[in-house]
């Protein structure tokens, strides 16, 4: 089953962890594809029905990446939904900006039952949270600051269990919050020389391994694949 941890500077980065459960037979190829944009994504493919990308940022500086929330397993979810890197794949293909992400977005959500979880855009000029468990979707605007997505719901309200370790998502999520809360990350400033210096922090708290539930994951049940 697929996990990340998932963050944003709005405008700025949008990065991430992706983890694995062993044996899961995964594979992370770097694909460089051609539309109306040029782009380059990561295909990490857990199952052999998986399809699109799960990651990526094309040449106009939109970037979106996904995470996994679902009411059954992603194998069982995959095989009568529609993998979300589809969709990903087309966003990054084609839109220039994040009204025309949105735009194809909300025609898939609307149009077509996808695996459930979070879609996260990220643009030079602002950002968007897309939470999705088909039928429904919610969808948060972000103009600033720093935003954490796990593999649990926020804003979208659903019934019913979750295929996915809550407690463990809710405890990455409350501890890559905290590390991104320094005030290099709150300033959110604008200054390319500044936004540089950033790399190496984000790497550091990426590659964080504070247990009991550490963002960087090599113990039973999880395996961090790939950073993105």
């Amino acid at each position: 089953m697929p996990m990340c941890t998932l963050g944003t500077i709005v405008g700025q980065f949008l990065f991430k962890n992706r983890d694995m459960e062993r044996g899961a037979g995964v594979t992370e190829d770097v694909i460089h594809g051609q539309g109306r944009f040029r782009y380059l994504g990561v295909a990490g493919h857990a199952s052999r029905l998986e399809r699109g990308l799960n990651s990526g940022i094309n040449e106009a500086g939109v970037a979106v990446a996904i995470t996994f929330v679902d009411h059954i397993p992603l194998a069982a979810a995959i095989r009568t939904r529609t993998p979300r890197g589809v969709m990903v794949e087309e966003i990054l293909s084609k839109a220039g900006d994040l009204a025309a992400a949105l735009q194809i977005a909300t025609q898939f959500l609307t149009t077509t039952p996808l695996v459930g979880g979070y879609v996260v855009v990220m643009t030079p000029k602002g950002g968007a949270v897309i939470e999705q468990l088909y039928p429904k979707y919610a969808i948060e605007i972000l103009t600033q600051g720093v935003t954490v997505r796990t593999n649990h719901f926020l804003n979208l309200q659903v019934t019913g269990p979750l295929a996915v370790p809550v407690q463990n998502s809710k405890a990455r999520w409350e501890r890559f919050t905290h590390l991104l809360s320094q005030p290099e990350f709150r300033d959110n400033t604008d200054k390319p020389a500044d936004r540089k210096c950033l790399v190496p922090e984000i790497k550091k708290h990426l590659a964080n391994h504070e247990r009991p539930h550490p963002i960087c994951r090599h113990g039973a049940g999880a395996l961090t694949v790939s950073t993105a």
